[in-house]
């Protein structure tokens, strides 16, 4: 059994594939496993993905699955990755995504063999970019670090902070995939990825796995390059959806954490965040001056995040469907 298993899912895009998957054969650890998964590309990309594959100066496993019309989805790609691999640890990459950082597994290796016991979730940095410009912070957990050394904390071994959920849950963000991770065991603890999800899987990951962790690290390094997909093409799982589509996957997240999760903290933010995301939706329909949707999503966005300046929303929305069926 090695100790890092990485997983990359792809569809239709190999030239961002190639760049991808050269910054993780850069990577000065040796103790990894690469699995690539195709979500069913266009006939037209197969060729390329296999001299990729066949390039690789380390071996790296390649499969594709049947195509189908919307593919797989990226949680069903990533499960099924991982189903054939054996280390300790899972990594995630995005095919349109990269490591910048060549040392990035060999530092969390030496953490990881200085300490007594295998902590279950390791947690690091990315930045963002929309073509040439970054976008700039604080994302994810980039402010986490500070807040840290603000309230006396100080790192261990390796320069990792231990964190707790509430630490977690009081960042800017949450964990990327391209920069979190997972103990191997703690992954199918809690069934991997919910591939019934299309737009946030990886914020429902974080949130479920935090729940069950018991050791959770985190590096202030930033290690990837997350490349923001660009609205006007529907070249990802996020580009490819409308707003609402969006939402109604959001909800399903906080949904389940509100639910489904045994700590409390959790469950709060699953609740707090379920209400903001019905505010979304109700914004978006009243864009469309779809005003009697809007109107049901507000009273369920105020029993769920009462304001007295959402009250008065509703009786706006409520006023426009009036006019708009008088007219």
């Amino acid at each position: 059994m090695g100790l890092f298993s990485i997983l990359i899912p792809t569809r239709n895009r190999p030239s961002q594939l190639r760049e991808a998957l050269r910054s993780v054969l850069s990577q000065t650890c040796g103790d990894i496993e690469i699995v690539v998964v195709d979500d069913g590309s266009d006939e037209e990309h197969v060729e390329e993905y296999g001299e990729i594959i066949q390039a690789a100066n380390r071996p790296a496993q390649f499969h594709s699955l049947q195509r189908r019309l919307n593919g797989h989805g990226p949680g069903y790609a990533r499960n099924f990755a991982a189903s054939l691999t054996s280390g300790r640890y899972v990594c995630f990459l995005d095919d349109d995504d990269v490591w910048t950082d060549d040392d990035y597994l060999s530092r969390i290796q030496s953490a990881i063999g200085q300490r007594a016991d295998a902590p279950d979730l390791i947690f690091s940095n990315q930045t963002a970019f929309f073509g040439n410009r970054r976008n700039e912070g604080p994302l994810w957990l980039e402010g986490l670090a500070a807040r840290l050394e603000r309230s006396t904390r100080r790192p261990g071994e390796g320069g990792l902070y231990r964190v707790t959920v509430e630490d977690l849950l009081n960042a800017d963000g949450f964990c990327h995939l391209n920069t979190m991770i997972v103990r191997r065991g703690l992954f199918d603890a809690v069934g991997g990825m919910d591939e019934t999800i299309r737009w946030e899987q990886d914020h429902d990951l974080y949130l479920r796995l935090i729940d069950r962790a018991e050791t959770m690290l985190l590096s202030p390094a930033f290690v990837a390059r997350h490349n923001i997909p660009d609205p006007a093409k529907a070249a990802s799982s996020t580009t490819s959806l409308n707003e609402i589509q969006r939402r109604l996957y959001q909800l399903r997240v906080f949904d389940k954490a509100a639910l489904f999760a045994a700590h409390p903290a959790i469950q709060a933010h699953g609740r707090l965040y379920k209400g903001y995301t019905l505010k979304r939706i109700t914004q978006a329909l009243a864009a469309r001056k779809d005003y009697r949707s809007a109107s049901f999503y507000a009273r369920e966005a105020l029993g769920a995040a009462p304001t007295l300046k959402w009250a008065t929303y509703c009786i706006y929305l409520a006023t426009a469907r009036l006019h708009s069926l008088l007219k």
